[in-house]
Formats: structure tokens, sequence, C-alpha cells
């Protein structure tokens, strides 16, 4: 992982601080105690179609928790949906660079299977507008690469309205899963990291046009959030591992109030991926 702060020098005025974000390298790395996600635990085996965006940040041909960019999630046999600003950057992601992505759910085992990625596509529109971000990216794997994976599936149109507007959300609670750090809850911010993927859950706080707004005060609300690393990463809702119904953007930087995630059933959304994707 690596110490990215473009992200959240152009959008803090309006999103206060970006989970794309990632602290410096020497306050990460494999650490004694799990720390997960934020309140969360392991995966292991579940999940299994949710994976991590990998660049080999080191230079030396070995991808393992290291190299973590970003969460992201498997949307057909051979497209893995992430964040635009996971491959947007051109400090660190020059011309040319060479994107991977791995399902393990422990970045840091042995022998861990990563796929080389074949191409990668943005939104266009990302970066322009503070209250539309277009804030999602398709990396695109080779045919074959998941065989034997389930892709996740990604909701209506407008979906989430709906729900909203039969009251189906004020007590709902979404599902956050991702490679990201954890967060200390009270004093300097400090963001441990065991490269493993883990799962909390939120509940949630406010939907907008564009954005799904999560609680994850951990102190008032006995759950969970995202963090570092995280951006990306899919939110279900609990009962419905199956749907995508938003990726996580950005957050308060301490990673201790709330998120803010881009929604996938929105007109912005469904342009952009129904280039690539039959969308439902």
């Amino acid at each position: 992982m690596f110490n990215r702060k473009v992200f959240g020098a152009v959008f803090a005025a309006a999103l206060v601080g970006a989970c794309s974000e990632q602290p410096a390298r020497s306050s990460l790395g494999p650490t004694s105690a799990p720390s997960l996600i934020v309140n969360g635990t392991p995966t292991g085996s579940s999940y299994s179609s949710v994976g991590a965006l990998m660049v080999d940040f080191n230079n030396d041909g070995v991808l393992n928790g290291d190299d973590e960019d970003c969460t992201g999630s498997l949307i057909a046999p051979d497209v893995f949906l992430t964040a635009a600003h996971c491959v947007v950057d051109p400090v660190y992601f020059p011309p040319g660079t060479q994107f991977y992505v791995s399902f393990a759910p422990d970045l840091y085992a042995k022998s861990i299977k990563v796929i080389k990625a074949t191409s990668v596509v943005h939104d266009p529109g990302y970066g322009h507008d503070q209250a539309n971000l277009h804030d999602e990216a398709l990396v695109f794997l080779p045919k074959g690469s998941t065989k034997g994976m389930t892709p996740l599936t990604l909701p209506r149109a407008g979906a989430l309205d709906i729900m909203a507007a039969q009251g189906g959300l004020t007590n709902s609670v979404f599902v956050n899963v991702g490679y990201g750090t954890s967060a200390s809850r009270t004093g300097i911010p400090a963001f441990g990291y065991d490269g493993k993927r883990n799962m909390s859950q939120s509940p949630f706080m406010a939907l907008q046009p564009n954005w799904l707004g999560l609680l994850m005060n951990q102190s008032a609300t006995g759950l969970g959030g995202d963090c570092y690393g995280d951006s990306g990463g899919p939110k279900f809702l609990v009962g419905d591992n199956s749907t995508v119904y938003a990726t996580v953007t950005t957050g308060d930087y301490n990673c201790r109030a709330t998120t803010w995630d881009f929604r996938t059933d929105t007109p912005t959304a469904r342009s952009f991926l129904g280039q690539f994707l039959s969308l439902p």
C-alpha cells in the first residue's frame, strides 16, 4: 500500500477526506494482532468474488499485501469493478501501469493467485464534479481466469430510491467487504493492516442522488465501517450478499464517523457501466 494524497486534496472541501488515501508504508505491514477493516472479521472463503486491486509498487515482481491498492468486485467473468480514483493518478499510475487482481482471502499467504489485468477503463467524467464524482472503473481480466467463480450482480435502476420510498432503508444495515486497514478509535489516528479480506456492518444514514451514506461510529452504533484500502469495495445489504449497491469512495479522514459510497443504480453509474455490461 502507498501514500496518495491527491484525491483528498482535491475533494476534501466537499467530502472531508478520502478513504482512498493510504497512510505511509511505514505505518502498515503485517501486525501481530489482526486489524480488521473497522470492527470487522476476516471473511475466509466467504465473499470470494470480492478481490484486491494490486500494483507492483515495490518493483520486485512479488505481489502480496504490500502491493494492495484498493478493493473491488467481480461483476462478470472477466470484469472487475472498482473506483476510478484507484486507477487514475499520473504520479502513481502513469500510462502503461500494469494492474493485477487477487481474490485470495489473505494477501500475505504463500503462493496466492494473482491475475494480470488486460486493460482498465474509468468513467471519463471522473473528477470534474464534486457532487457527482463518476468514481467508477472497470478492470478487465483474461478470459477463463476466474473460472468457477460466481460474479456478483448490480442492482436495477433506482433500486435504492425505490427502497427508500417504501421505507425500506430507514433501519437497514449494509455489509462492508474489503482489504483495507483498521482504525484506532481514539487518540492519534493509527491504521493497522494485515492484508486480509474482512467484513463489517454499518447502519444506513442517508441517501443522495449519487451517494449512499452510512454511519461507522463504532462507539455509537456498536458496528463498524471501512477505511484506507477499502476504496472501490462493495456495499451489500444484510441478507443480500450478491448485489453491489454502491462502492466505497470516501469518508472522514480518521475512519471513525461516516462513509459515503458511490451508488451503482443511478443514471450516471449505469450510463458508464452499460457500455461494457448488460445491466438488470
